[in-house]
Parts: C-alpha cells; sequence; structure tokens
C-alpha cells in the first residue's frame, strides 16, 4: 500500500483534489488533509511567517507516515522550502518521493525586479478565478459574477495572505534545492499563466533527483482539467521510485 499525500495551494481545500477520485489504481491510499493556508482559514494563518513548520506537523499527523506528497502551486514550494532546509541542516525528510505541481519557483534573485510585482498582484486575481472556474460543474459560470467571485476572495485573502505568497516565491532562488536528494516529479502546465512552464523545467534541472512533465493544453489547475493524464503521471513516477512505494498495479 502507498500512502500519496495531496496538499492543496493558498485559498482552496482538499476538494480541489476531487476529481481525481476513481482515477487512483489498487494499492493507492489517498490522503488529502486540510492546509492551515486553507480557503476558511486564511484568517488564523496569515501573520505567520513558518509556513514550512506548520507543514512539517501536518506530514508528522498523516496515519502511518507519508511515502509519496503531491504538493500543488504554493504548497509546492512550501514543500520545497521545507525539503530544502532540512537537507541543509543534515536531516532530510524521509519522503521516497515528491511530486511539485505548477510551482513557483525562480534559480536566480535577479530574476526578481521591480516591474514584475505590480503583474505579479494583478494576475493573483486571475488565478483565483480560474479556480472557481474549473470547480464549477460544466465550466459555466457568468463572467461578470466570476470577476466579482474572485475579487471577493482576493479581498479576503488581503495583502497579509497575498505577501505570505509571495515572500515564499522571492526565496526560491535561495532554497538549497541542490541539497535534496528525494526523487522528484515537477509538473509544470503548457498554458499556466500563473507560473509558467519553463519555472517548473528550471526547478527540475535544479534538483539532484529532478525530472520534469510538461502537460499539453494545462494551466495551473491540472488536476481539474486533465485528472486521468494527471494520475497517470504520478502512477508512472510511483513505478520509477524504490519498489517498497509501488503500488499494485492494475490487475
Amino acid at each position: 500500500m502507498t500512502r500519496v499525500v495531496l496538499l492543496h495551494g493558498l485559498a482552496n481545500n482538499e476538494g480541489i483534489w476531487d476529481p481525481l477520485a476513481g482515477h487512483w489504481r489498487d494499492g493507492v491510499d489517498v490522503h488529502a488533509p486540510r492546509l492551515p493556508w486553507h480557503s476558511g482559514g486564511i484568517d488564523g494563518w496569515r501573520h505567520e511567517t513558518d509556513s514550512a513548520a506548520r507543514l512539517a506537523e501536518v506530514l508528522d499527523a498523516v496515519p502511518g507516515g507519508a511515502d509519496v506528497v503531491v504538493a500543488h502551486s504554493f504548497s509546492s514550494v512550501v514543500l520545497l522550502d521545507l525539503l530544502s532546509g532540512r537537507a541543509a541542516a543534515d536531516d532530510p525528510l524521509k519522503l521516497p518521493g515528491v511530486v511539485l505541481v505548477n510551482p513557483f519557483y525562480r534559480s536566480d534573485a535577479d530574476d526578481f525586479h521591480w516591474d514584475m510585482i505590480a503583474p505579479t498582484l494583478d494576475d493573483f486575481p486571475r488565478t483565483m478565478a480560474e479556480s472557481i472556474r474549473l470547480r464549477t460543474p460544466g465550466h459555466h459560470i457568468e463572467a461578470e459574477r466570476l470577476a466579482d467571485m474572485a475579487r471577493r476572495m482576493t479581498e479576503w485573502i488581503g495583502p497579509y495572505g497575498w505577501l505570505r505568497f509571495f515572500e515564499a516565491y522571492l526565496r526560491t532562488p535561495l532554497f538549497p534545492v541542490d541539497r535534496v536528494e528525494t526523487p522528484a516529479l515537477v509538473i509544470g502546465g503548457e498554458t499556466d499563466r500563473s507560473a509558467p512552464v519553463a519555472q517548473a523545467h528550471h526547478l527540475a534541472a535544479r534538483l539532484p533527483a529532478g525530472e520534469c512533465l510538461e502537460l499539453p493544453g494545462c494551466g495551473h489547475f491540472p488536476m481539474l482539467e486533465a485528472p486521468t493524464r494527471f494520475t497517470g503521471a504520478v502512477h508512472a513516477f510511483l513505478d520509477r521510485i524504490p519498489h517498497r512505494v509501488r503500488p499494485l498495479a492494475d490487475a
């Protein structure tokens, strides 16, 4: 039995993974915990500055421990922070594998410049709108209503919530990712406007045991857009890492 832990991103919740139900093959035991930065918990988290420590607590609470952790968007950055920090402290996180989905990552601190702050901030409501639209049955929602819902969500997240995200993003070039020996699959959506797929490629190239998979036609939420392809990619990754965490093949 392989325990796969699914970590949702900022201002989402464990329901983001619901479309994957029924696509997991036999032998995969899925856990989807609610994280401190979930859609209903921003108020209790946004003033904190050590999200990696909070994530470590979540992973420690998984019954039996995690075999493979799949982290999306902001959570992929937090997981990378935890992995690299523990590796640098010679106390590596004992995980057979991780999947980093649509990560926000830059390998050079000079890649961040003043003129990119405003566009990144302005893009935030569009990302929220994409999440709302893809989770709406039939993906049909009136444009003005969608924009209003996204605006209300960003207002609720507020400046502190957004700054927690942006601070983590700014620190990604400083993460000692070259110390992370955990096998890692980095998934990027070909059409992702929030975290361009080039960032997934750059991160995979920096990780000693990293590999990148680009999903054609997918944006920032591939688990919603292509659940069959997404779970297929995770299954294929499981088959490439040590035997003790491989799920049983389909009969």
